[in-house]
């Protein structure tokens, strides 16, 4: 067992898809059957997500299925995720609402069980900002863009980010969905740090991939 960096936490989106609707979400056994499916469904350009039934995320060559329609042929865009800048914390968090009922068994008895309603998820980043954007990182300032533009991103969240390398394969655990950006905020005082904050409401469920 080993402890996580927390400098290792990262998280990513598409910052210029410029999709103020929905990704598209395909849901098929069959990899090729969920791309046929999403290029007729869409239109050049659009953005989607083609999962396998079982809340994960389809496998194209050991990079998650995430891409888009271009001109009628699907392209891959897990290379085209950017850093959302260099968050010094991130938090994924995950709720279910639960339901209870009550039954009665025998005379004065009663038991109570539960049931699991709808679910919902969200994540959090701060950090700090900086005076340069390297290659591949979005900024803070691609945050508030995005936001005032109200547009969808997919965001990726993985547990070390030495892991996630566009030219090469990726491993380990991920956790991706889609949202909008709730809240971002940039702050700066007189002789202080300059940071950022954002918040991502998912939209759907957030799905999991996996490579060892």
């Amino acid at each position: 067992m080993a402890l996580l960096n927390a400098n290792y936490l990262g998280l990513y989106a598409f910052a210029d898809s410029g999709q103020t609707s929905a990704y598209r979400v395909i849901d098929n056994s069959s990899l090729a059957t969920a791309k046929t499916n999403f290029l007729t469904a869409a239109s050049s350009g659009d953005y989607g997500l083609l999962v396998n039934g079982d809340d994960l995320l389809e496998d194209t060559g050991n990079l998650p299925a995430i891409g888009y329609d271009n001109a009628g042929s699907w392209a891959n865009g897990s290379t085209s995720l950017e850093l959302l800048a260099a968050a010094t914390s991130t938090t994924l968090d995950m709720n279910n609402t639960i339901d209870e009922v009550v039954a009665r068994t025998t005379v004065c008895n009663s038991e109570t069980f539960v049931i699991g309603g709808s679910q919902s998820w969200n994540l959090t980043a701060d950090g700090l900002i900086q005076d340069f954007e390297t290659a591949g990182e979005a900024g803070p300032v691609k945050l508030m863009d995005i936001a005032r533009k109200k547009q969808y991103v997919i965001v990726r969240f993985v547990l070390d980010v030495t892991n996630k390398d566009a030219a090469n394969a990726v491993t380990g655990v991920n956790f991706i969905g889609q949202g909008i950006i709730e809240n971002v905020s940039l702050t700066g005082g007189f002789e202080d740090t300059a940071t950022y904050s954002v918040s991502v409401r998912g939209n759907g469920k957030l799905y999991k991939y996996v490579n060892a």
